[in-house]
């Protein structure tokens, strides 16, 4: 389960900084597609840092729970308001989601 916790953590740290990357530039609410993305990058970052540390670091564990569920109701509200057609067309969206689950699913464990 280890190697699974580190696969999905390092594919949302990797997925963060990509998606960072190739923000449009010629959007005008590019900052708020930027801003949302480094959210998911710490995130992803609390999650590295969880599975490096675990317990050794107090309150750690809280902050990677509050992180992950933040994100995932953030993700699932964005799904919500943009309708089942068009979050279908933006597969990152949902993998996105299953990411945030899974890692929040592995910071709830009891060796998290």
């Amino acid at each position: 389960m280890k190697i699974l916790d580190r696969l999905c953590a390092g594919t949302l740290f990797v997925l963060a900084v990509v998606e960072c990357l190739l923000v449009p530039k010629a959007y005008t609410g590019r900052i708020w597609i930027l801003g949302t993305d480094l959210a998911l990058l710490f995130a992803a970052m609390l999650n590295v840092l969880r599975i490096r540390n675990g317990y050794i670091m107090q309150g750690l564990k809280m902050f990677c729970i509050a992180g992950n569920v933040t994100m995932l109701v953030f993700a699932i509200a964005l799904m919500a308001s943009i309708g089942q057609l068009t979050t279908l067309r933006n597969p990152q969206l949902l993998l996105v989601a299953g990411l945030l689950l899974v890692e929040t699913v592995f910071s709830l464990g009891k060796n998290a």
